[in-house]
């Protein structure tokens, strides 16, 4: 499990619930915040601390009344949150059916009745809506997780399904342009690929690490061929690195049959992948080649810039490519053009 470091879901490990919040929000997100506690190891953008940055997005695209998708709805906490704002409708998506289930039972939990509706789904492979379906498309820590071939085609994919008039907001901790990020994200891929796991309290940059993907490698190789020794299954292990768990399959197959060895040996500065779920683990994404596939779209930038608050809002925001070498995260807010 894995914590942000910045931004929207930064902060440390999570802590209890802010008591201060509660005279200053509405009744349910109070009811939300309380039943998001009782899930502590689930990681989600939302906490106590980020509630009034959610408030602040959601003026932004005037989302009283709107049709919302969230992609990588995760737990489904952020999807609450926003019908609890006024959206007359959020949908989520996410890859990964346990947790789409599990979003949906948090959901049924509130007290309030609360219109938003999950569905899991590859985004890589399409969304799975009728065109110009949704006012406001969000992808908040998403971008950096999804393996994509073709970024551009999945700008436009994401685009499709926004309505004319409406909104893309793209917000992500990853940017390949802040020396510092690229320096830190080199390391935390060697740990989470190669090991070893964190113990205790722990992290890696603020992450937590259960089993390193070389192990995760390893079970595959050994379950699709149980006939290979310790020292087979390791040498598939660590021959696969960016495979997906078919691929380590179909790997220690050959290897049985043919005796043919993988080529594929740990590379630094590689982003590894998630073998079993197929995600990236916080891969370093350009601000500025995503703005320019918006762009290709004809969606029209509302801001390109940092997504902390900083002095001097206005100059970080004129000048976003010596913004994006000094800041560790982006923000990118598009308007689809009337038609």
């Amino acid at each position: 499990m894995s914590v942000r470091r910045d931004g929207i879901g930064s902060g440390s490990t999570r802590g209890k619930h802010d008591p201060t919040l509660s005279s200053t929000v509405a009744p349910g997100v109070r009811e939300l915040l309380a039943a998001r506690e009782d899930f502590p190891d689930c990681w989600s953008t939302l906490e106590p601390e980020t509630v009034s940055t959610f408030e602040e997005l959601f003026r932004e695209v005037g989302g009283r009344g709107k049709a919302i998708l969230e992609i990588g709805s995760g737990y489904g906490f952020t999807c609450v949150l926003l019908a609890l704002l006024g959206a007359a409708e959020v949908h989520g998506v996410e890859v990964i059916p346990p947790v789409v289930q599990a979003a949906e039972k948090f959901a049924r939990r509130m007290k309030q009745p609360v219109p938003v509706f999950f569905r899991q789904a590859d985004v890589s492979r399409g969304l799975p809506y009728a065109d110009a379906r949704f006012d406001v498309v969000l992808m908040i820590e998403v971008l950096s997780h999804v393996v994509v071939t073709d970024l551009a085609s999945f700008i436009r994919e994401i685009v499709r399904v926004v309505r004319p008039g409406g909104y893309v907001i793209v917000s992500d901790g990853n940017n390949a342009r802040s020396w510092k990020r690229r320096r830190e994200n080199y390391r935390l891929w060697e740990r989470f690929d190669q090991g070893p796991p964190t113990t205790g309290n722990d992290t890696v940059f603020s992450h937590k690490i259960a089993v390193p993907y070389i192990a995760l490698r390893r079970e595959i190789a050994k379950k699709t061929a149980p006939s290979l020794s310790s020292e087979e299954a390791n040498t598939i292990a660590a021959q696969t690195f960016g495979f997906n768990a078919a691929e380590v399959a179909a790997a220690a197959r050959r290897f049985v049959e043919t005796g043919e060895r993988p080529q594929s040996p740990f590379r630094r500065g590689i982003c590894p992948i998630e073998p079993i779920h197929r995600m990236y683990i916080e891969q370093l994404i350009d601000p500025l080649e995503v703005r320019r596939y918006l762009r290709a779209t004809g969606c029209e930038e509302v801001v390109c810039g940092p997504r902390r608050v900083l002095p001097f809002e206005r100059l970080w925001t004129v000048v976003p490519r010596l913004t994006f070498l000094l800041t560790n995260g982006f923000k990118i807010t598009a308007r689809k053009p009337r038609r």
